[in-house]
């Protein structure tokens, strides 16, 4: 229990140093700024209004990345699956040809095979 309450203690503690951080770099780029006081208080106004729509088509277009590096992946792994296969068959095959050489004592052509 007494763990759980160092966390949140230490939690509750980063989270006021974040927001008292926040709002002196606003204190200090709002005095700073080079435009009068309305102009700054305007384009906040219009960034907070604007944000929320920025926020959702940054959203959908990191879902949409995500989704397309997905299939990309998606279609890597079957490739190599494929290739994986042939080359288990093509194994198979060599493996079945050498064993009937050596069986028959000398080189053979397998039924489904021409020369």
């Amino acid at each position: 229990m007494a763990r759980n309450s160092d966390e949140e203690s230490g939690m509750g503690s980063w989270v006021l140093g974040l927001v008292i951080g926040a709002l002196g770099g606003a204190t200090i780029a709002y005095l700073t700024a080079p435009k009068p006081g309305s102009e700054v208080r305007g384009a906040i106004t219009q960034t907070a209004r604007t944000l929320p729509d920025r926020l959702h088509e940054l959203v959908d277009d990191s879902l949409d990345v995500y989704a397309s590096a997905l299939n990309f992946v998606q279609l890597l792994i079957e490739d190599q699956t494929m290739r994986l296969k042939r080359a288990v068959a093509a194994g198979k095959l060599a493996a079945a040809k050498k064993r009937e050489e050596i069986e028959l004592g000398g080189t053979s052509v397998l039924p489904f095979q021409h020369r």
